[in-house]
């Protein structure tokens, strides 16, 4: 036997209802992707910095932005030949050179000496 809903229930899923039915009525379609935890806290800080009311607005405008654009220039911009695979920082280098030199420090004979300069 089905279970009676509630009057509460009842106008939840009443309200559910109709903001979907506006959604269809609108063509408004709901995303969702995985982003980096920074590039979410730097459009937080762009929303607050350009007054926008919500991160939903930025989004839409770049979107619009983006389909504004001839052709040419959303295939320049999407196009990266020259783009690397992966960017080792200035920081990263150090962090890594520091670990390998006390590695070494740690088990000796592996060194590789540098060439001198004539």
């Amino acid at each position: 036997m089905a279970k009676q809903k509630s009057g509460a229930a009842k106008h939840s899923a009443d309200y559910r209802d109709r903001q979907k039915e506006e959604a269809e009525r609108l063509g408004i379609e709901k995303v969702f992707f995985n982003m980096p935890e920074g590039i979410k806290k730097a459009m937080v800080s762009e929303v607050k910095h350009y007054g926008y009311k919500q991160v939903q607005e930025l989004w839409q405008n770049l979107a619009l932005s983006w389909i504004a654009q001839e052709p040419e220039e959303r295939a320049r911009r999407l196009e990266r030949p020259d783009a690397p695979a992966f960017f080792i920082s200035p920081k990263l280098a150090r962090q890594f050179e520091a670990a390998s030199m006390a590695e070494l420090r740690r088990d000796p004979g592996d060194e590789v000496e540098r060439p001198v300069s004539p």
